[in-house]
């Protein structure tokens, strides 16, 4: 079941990149866009730690929160939203099961902190 998520989830981040690529060189694409994110967010969100992988869990949910506060989205958002594709990426790339510990942490502050930057 591991692998059915690894390979579903890798699928959903490569459509989640995609999307937010458009809306960087359209942002009047984003209210089309907006709630497929989402969806993808939740649900890594949902999946990542009953799979073993609760730190795709804690980005998801940083990366939802993002995109539910989010009304319009400029080259800035969709940067802050590619950065947490990046990390989710990262983490099925390399495996990384569990927290991640203390560069697990260091990466979901850092998002975290990037999503204030909205204003």
């Amino acid at each position: 079941m591991v692998e059915v998520f690894r390979a579903a989830a890798d699928k959903h981040i490569a459509d989640l990149e995609a999307s937010l690529r458009e809306v960087g060189a359209a942002p009047e694409l984003w209210p089309a866009r907006k709630d497929e994110a989402q969806d993808i967010a939740h649900n890594l969100k949902g999946q990542g730690e009953s799979f073993g992988y609760p730190l795709i869990t804690s980005i998801g949910q940083s990366l939802l929160s993002f995109l539910c506060d989010l009304g319009e989205a400029d080259a800035r958002h969709v940067k802050i939203a590619l950065a947490h594709v990046t990390v989710l990426r990262t983490v099925l790339d390399k495996d990384i099961r569990g927290s991640g510990g203390a560069v697990g942490a260091a990466l979901v502050a850092r998002l975290e902190s990037l999503t204030g930057a909205r204003a």
